[in-house]
């Protein structure tokens, strides 16, 4: 099976509904994927990663076989929970995906497995723990995916992600998928893969996405933040902070002045992230706060605006927070409130990712 066989075969499949032709992520990966290779891939958030491995993955589905098929990992509830459901949209049945993430009942997820679903989407812990517990056989698994690897590949994770490799037979593939691929990720990972691929989008950010910035003092940020939302007519806009307290404040500041806004930590417990997040795709709201750590994995459909009101700390962190916007092809704004000093910042920011900056 090829590429346009496989696009051809899940036309009409809810995942694929508006999709008329494949990105070049899923270009690149597809023949590789279907060929049984390890793949270690690298390309902007929001250009059609998901599909880029889980079209391979379900077109080489045997479904004779009624066991899991295919493991998908990713660091948070939210990234995992949002896999599954395209997962979803591309299976057979809805009973053949299963979740399995921290936070959720065991019992429940257990008895889901009963199922007998083909595909598990999940975290790294709750999976890597009914593993262990010899819940979830992993003896038919053809193909581990680890979504934002970055994140993933660490020291800290190592143990839990040897045991689920452990746990698969040995003829297995590996694909990694990231916005961003840091040397030390590859490193990590190359070890535990067969001779991977490593595919790189050259295209940090999509261009579809326009970069502002407007230079102010610092302690008239938040009034410039107001004014943005007010002037420039946002409906759907992520804002961006680098102190946990400063998610709260901002919030509230918004709220006050009747622009209603919820904050996003990465610590809140995941009811209130999904209502937070439920709140801004109905529109009841213009504007979630958040800090990097709470953002990463979120996929907001209609969210046109990224908003930096402190400057990101690392190329890969403006990276992460511009492809929140802009997704499948729409467009997209960021805009950076900066002082002078932070000006000089952003544009030499911009330089390395080859964007191009205009003034407000």
């Amino acid at each position: 099976m090829n590429l346009q066989e496989v696009f051809n075969k899940f036309a009409d499949k809810p995942a694929m509904s508006g999709i008329t032709a494949p990105t070049e992520i899923q270009c690149q990966t597809l023949p590789l994927a279907l060929e049984d290779r390890d793949i270690i891939a690298q390309s902007p958030t929001g250009t059609g990663k998901t599909l880029a491995y889980l079209l391979p993955v379900f077109a080489g589905i045997k479904p004779d076989i009624k066991s899991v098929q295919a493991v998908i990992i990713a660091p948070t509830y939210e990234l995992a929970s949002q896999i599954a459901q395209v997962a979803r949209g591309l299976a057979e049945k809805t009973e053949d995906v299963a979740l399995l993430i921290g936070g959720a009942d065991k019992k429940r997820q257990a008895t889901t497995l009963k199922a007998k679903p083909l595909v598990i989407v999940g975290s790294l812990g709750r999976i890597s723990d009914f593993v262990l517990d010899k819940k979830l056989s992993m003896h038919h698994v053809r193909t581990l995916v680890f979504d934002e690897a970055d994140r993933l590949f660490d020291d800290k994770n190592m143990l839990s992600i040897q045991a689920v490799i452990k746990a698969t037979l040995r003829d297995r593939q590996i694909l990694l998928f990231s916005a961003t691929m840091p040397n030390k990720t590859v490193e990590i990972a190359q070890p535990l893969m067969k001779e991977p691929v490593r595919l790189t989008i050259d295209t940090l950010i999509p261009k579809n996405i326009r970069h502002f910035y407007v230079v102010i003092e610092g302690r008239k940020k938040a009034e410039q933040l107001r004014s943005i939302i007010h002037n420039q007519g946002i409906e759907k806009a992520l804002v961006f902070v680098n102190r946990p307290y400063d998610i709260e404040k901002t919030s509230e500041r918004l709220n006050f002045h009747n622009m209603p806004a919820s904050p996003l930590h990465g610590n809140k417990d995941k009811v209130a992230r999904k209502a937070a997040m439920e709140a801004l795709r109905r529109g009841k709201i213009k504007a979630l706060v958040a800090s990097d750590a709470g953002s990463r994995g979120l996929d907001i459909s209609g969210l046109t605006h990224v908003i930096n009101l402190d400057l990101p700390m690392r190329e890969k962190d403006y990276i992460h927070r511009a492809g929140r916007c802009g997704r499948a092809g729409s467009d997209g704004t960021v805009i950076s409130v900066v002082t002078e000093g932070e000006a000089e910042t952003l544009k030499k920011m911009s330089k390395k990712l080859k964007i191009s900056l205009e003034i407000l």
